[in-house]
């Protein structure tokens, strides 16, 4: 049976902007302008693109193209080679039964007719392997680069830390500190997809000092009045007190009302050595009052 030859693509419809709906194509310059469009997307995306070949003797395949690197496809000719080679290695399994349905196989039969060009297949499959390679290599260096400079503001934050600890003049008979952040959610680091919500700080308040360690809200909402940012905390109907006086609790602070995972929390942070309390302070603004 003679083989079968594309002539002419009609686009039915396109998530790319690069082909519009009622198109018709030159069969080779269609190829070429699908694999413009799949190495534009070179991360596992692609543009769903509904087509109709028509061959020399006026004959027709209709299908969808997802066109996309990857495991995606890069034109009409790779979408069929694609799909011939993987019935052709995995037809006689036992769990690919539906390979052997009649339709599947008219479909590969079909294929097999057609006269595709294999050696463009190959070429185009490496040059988008060649893009995906690079873009790996951007994603990595860009990741490398982010750990770098993370790594960096967190020695820079760790010395400043230190610094503003070595200047704290903690009284003798100060045995803990109470403190106020704000924090928001952050969502360079955060992946909802996931599961996983960080939060950043950015806001910390020294307010005052404490001649003991008991967690006394009213002793939290008078170091409220310390500063401008945390006054509304004094007012009980601003704030709430929370209670997680369990195992792995947080023991009592005091939030703002709206506060879940972020914004204003108060809270006393015990000195556990009484050589360098400071260590137990972290960088922040500091509140000259004393209890």
């Amino acid at each position: 049976m003679k083989k079968r030859i594309p002539k002419t693509v009609f686009v039915h419809g396109s998530e790319s902007r690069q082909f519009q709906t009622n198109d018709i194509w030159d069969f080779e310059d269609f190829e070429q302008k699908a694999l413009e469009v799949a190495l534009d997307n070179p991360e596992g995306g692609y543009d769903k693109t509904f087509i109709t070949v028509t061959f020399h003797d006026d004959s027709e395949h209709q299908c969808r193209l997802d066109l996309g690197c990857n495991v995606n496809d890069l034109g009409f000719s790779d979408h069929c080679l694609s799909v011939h080679d993987y019935h052709q290695q995995n037809h006689d399994k036992p769990e690919m039964a539906w390979m052997r349905e009649d339709h599947q196989l008219e479909l590969i039969g079909l294929i097999e007719h057609y006269q595709l060009d294999r050696a463009l297949v190959q070429q185009a499959r490496a040059k988008a392997g060649e893009v995906i390679k690079e873009v790996k290599r951007k994603q990595e260096e860009e990741q490398r680069q982010k750990i770098k400079e993370r790594e960096e503001s967190i020695r820079a934050h760790q010395q400043k830390e230190q610094a503003f600890q070595e200047s704290l003049n903690i009284p003798e008979w100060a045995q803990a500190v109470i403190i106020a952040t704000k924090t928001e959610y952050d969502s360079e680091t955060s992946c909802p997809h996931t599961g996983v919500y960080e939060s950043k700080t950015i806001k910390t308040i020294i307010l005052a000092w404490s001649k003991h360690t008991q967690q006394r809200f009213p002793e939290m909402r008078k170091a409220c009045l310390n500063h401008p940012d945390t006054v509304f905390l004094h007012d009980k109907t601003q704030s709430k007190e929370q209670r997680e006086n369990y195992s792995m609790g947080a023991g009592n602070y005091l939030t703002e009302n709206n506060y879940l995972y972020h914004g204003w929390k108060v809270r006393k942070q015990r000195f556990w050595d009484e050589e360098n309390k400071a260590k137990s302070v972290p960088l922040g603004e500091l509140v000259i009052k004393y209890k």
